[in-house]
């Protein structure tokens, strides 16, 4: 079934992008200018879920190298400019098409790798060796894009997000480089979690996951709610970490309390034993006593010091 058709203007090339969710189509037309050898880029973009499919378009002036969607929300990524010298932009769709926040400038990256889950990112400098490997790790969940860390992998290769958009794997291959083979393990605020060298180290690949269960409208009800799901969650947690200590003291107690059974009895033996040893002595003795203390440990809790 055919929902829509458009013509394009003779061009020099044409490049299409796909939204993983399928929300969303862009299309980079490059137009030769007249007379020039130059071109410009032009972006139409699709909007492929709404009444008959609205389209939209925008110009960059600079050379653009790759475009990259948000696989869950409305907005992409631009690189452009020259290898070794890059600007990205970041772009969310409203009512128009607007930029979020100011463009970075001078970025060592070629690659922009998205979160499956959307709004975290990636920008990285993949097979360049002049790029020192930098990975800096970026929240366009806002009004301007926030820098959460900036890191470094030498060599990297291959960037790898886990499905569940919490973790995310650089890797150097033996395809790539012979050298410094391994891959480095991220959470996605891009704090290093787990690294491993591997000689001849080929390939990185996440153990795929099933898809969830729930409806659409259920996980933005979740997301919604999150707050409260929060304090159910930490609740049951205090009351499993109470039990846990009250069986505790239970089973010490018990320990305790068998131990004192038996040191009574072992006392009335003694006090037998003394009856029958007065008996059979003929003087007086003074009897010796060692007193004993025993301490028990229950519990220990530690209360961070108030600060003057």
């Amino acid at each position: 079934k055919q929902w829509y058709q458009r013509r394009v203007a003779i061009t020099a090339g044409i490049e299409i992008f796909w939204q993983n969710s399928g929300n969303y189509l862009a299309v980079k037309v490059d137009r030769t200018i007249k007379n020039k050898k130059e071109s410009e880029n032009v972006f139409e973009i699709f909007r492929l879920r709404e009444k008959d499919i609205p389209v939209e378009n925008f110009e960059i002036k600079s050379k653009v190298m790759s475009l990259s969607w948000d696989p869950k929300g409305p907005r992409f990524a631009v690189i452009q400019g020259e290898q070794g010298r890059t600007d990205v932009s970041f772009f969310k769709i409203g009512e128009k098409i607007l930029p979020i926040g100011k463009t970075l400038t001078n970025k060592k990256c070629n690659c922009i790798k998205w979160s499956p889950l959307g709004q975290y990112c990636v920008l990285a400098g993949l097979n360049n060796i002049s790029f020192d490997g930098v990975l800096e790790f970026w929240d366009i969940g806002g009004d301007a894009p926030t820098l959460m860390n900036e890191a470094s992998h030498f060599m990297v290769t291959n960037i790898a997000w886990d499905p569940t958009g919490r973790y995310v794997c650089s890797s150097n291959t033996y395809g790539g480089h012979s050298v410094e083979n391994g891959y480095n393990m991220w959470n996605f605020q891009g704090s290093k979690v787990f690294e491993a060298s591997l000689e001849g180290f080929i390939q990185f690949q996440w153990r795929p996951r099933p898809p969830t269960l729930l409806r659409e409208k259920d996980i933005k009800d979740v997301k919604k709610n999150m707050k409260s799901y929060t304090r159910d969650f930490e609740i049951k947690d205090k009351l499993s970490q109470s039990k846990a200590s009250k069986e505790l003291i239970e089973k010490r107690r018990a320990v305790y309390d068998e131990f004192m059974t038996y040191r009574r009895k072992k006392e009335k033996d003694l006090e037998v034993l003394k009856l029958q040893y007065s008996e059979l002595r003929t003087e007086v003795v003074e009897e010796e006593y060692v007193e004993e203390t025993v301490e028990f440990f229950m519990k220990e809790e530690v209360e961070p010091a108030s600060k003057e």
